[in-house]
């Protein structure tokens, strides 16, 4: 493609025309006036500015045709100027199908934003031939895919389907296609697959096509069937909530959650069925407990304590098992106070009962015992606390400690 550069010798004056369109204006040299002639007849001849190859190839790079990036913002260029008033000339196919020429050169540059404005001006120009509307809607929806607004895309194809229904057109496939990439995006499989199986149908679709609307089908198909999982799983947690939550009130929990609950990555749960259990066979919960010494505000937090087993299998691993052992002993139980024979348990029911625990006790055991019926409590009965899905249990040094700590609780308790 050839660019000639000239100066017309009686106006003295550069020209630069292409061979792929008119000519927009001159540009104009010192000495002379936009119609070509001189300002003074006595200024006498003009010394012609020389130019190089860098000033050539600078301007090559900022018209159109050569261009190799959009002009950023602020950034002047004439003869772009000019291209871009020449969009609006003309009746509304005429502008419309300029705009639609300039979306193209954006979207070959990647200025798909840009793009879709160029677009929908053309939209906006009110084209009465369909196929330019069609083919403008098209474009911007292919926009809007490279940009990921999947909605718009689905409202642009929609808009395309319309036409082509009512003016007794075939709907292009490369529509349906984008259509059904977004609607995969989306999630919408059910539609997904009914775009597909109606964009299979369409005519003019060779061997490759169909292979990409089999691949696409799928996708579909994967994402329906993780859809399903998803549901089952979710319908599966529902049922498993409710059961448990059933089977912490049938063994007479007073439930309470608070609004800011503690981070507690071991919430009550059933205890995993073995390979020999049946459906019938009931099942055990696991609580996580916290054990607190008021004495020397210290706690240890059990993350999984079985119903089943008794405070004694759990202080005899935690806690030296007589004064004169040589090990085991806490960090701060400096008096040695701690060993397992020489502690005792208490809980504090939700009506503030204080209950002394047989260490011999099932934590199931445990629970049933602290069942008081109560008819001015909600519910009717009174019991151990579940707070925010924790138990909580003080374990003190038997002798003076204890009952120094029972008659502060007691008195701080009358006091409520």
């Amino acid at each position: 493609m050839a660019v000639v550069t000239s100066i017309d010798p009686a106006h003295k004056s550069r020209q630069t025309t292409t061979n792929s369109g008119p000519c927009f204006g001159t540009m104009e040299t010192h000495g002379t006036s936009r119609e070509g002639t001189e300002t003074s007849e006595t200024m006498g001849p003009i010394k012609k500015k020389e130019t190089t190859w860098k000033d050539f190839e600078a301007m090559l790079e900022s018209t159109p045709l050569f261009m190799n990036h959009t002009p950023v913002e602020g950034e002047e260029n004439e003869v772009l100027e000019a291209l871009r008033t020449l969009k609006f000339e003309g009746n509304g196919d005429e502008v419309a199908l300029n705009l639609k020429d300039h979306g193209n050169e954006l979207h070959s540059q990647k200025s798909y934003s840009k793009a879709i404005e160029a677009y929908t001006q053309g939209l906006d120009a009110g084209p009465t031939d369909i196929s330019l509307r069609i083919s403008l809607l098209n474009n911007r929806a292919a926009c809007n895919l490279l940009l990921k607004n999947h909605g718009s895309v689905i409202r642009d194809i929609g808009v395309i389907i319309a036409l082509c229904v009512k003016n007794g057109l075939s709907v292009p496939a490369k529509s349906m296609y984008r259509a059904g990439q977004s609607l995969i995006a989306l999630e919408r499989w059910e539609e997904g697959r009914d775009c597909v199986n109606r964009g299979k149908r369409l005519s003019g679709q060779g061997e490759e096509e169909m292979k990409k609307w089999d691949k696409l089908g799928e996708e579909i198909e994967k994402g329906i069937r993780r859809m399903n999982e998803k549901i089952e799983r979710l319908r599966k947690e529902r049922e498993d909530k409710l059961e448990l939550r059933k089977a912490i009130l049938e063994r007479g929990l007073v439930i309470i959650d608070t609004p800011n609950p503690p981070d507690n990555p071991h919430p009550v749960h059933f205890e995993t069925p073995s390979s020999s259990s049946s459906e019938q066979t009931p099942r055990s919960l696991i609580f996580p407990v916290f054990l607190l010494y008021p004495q020397h505000t210290q706690s240890d937090l059990i993350t999984h304590f079985h119903e089943e087993t008794t405070f004694e299998d759990q202080l005899s691993a935690m806690f030296p098992p007589s004064l004169t052992a040589q090990s085991g002993w806490v960090p701060w139980d400096e008096k040695h106070e701690y060993w397992y024979g020489n502690l005792v348990i208490y809980l504090e029911t939700a009506q503030k009962r204080l209950l002394k625990i047989g260490k011999g006790l099932s934590l199931r055991q445990t629970l049933s015992n602290a069942i008081k019926e109560d008819e001015k409590v909600k519910g009717g009965k009174d019991g151990i606390v579940l707070r925010d899905g924790l138990l909580s249990f003080v374990v003190l040094p038997k002798g003076e400690r204890e009952k120094e700590w029972v008659e502060r609780f007691k008195k701080t308790r009358d006091k409520r």
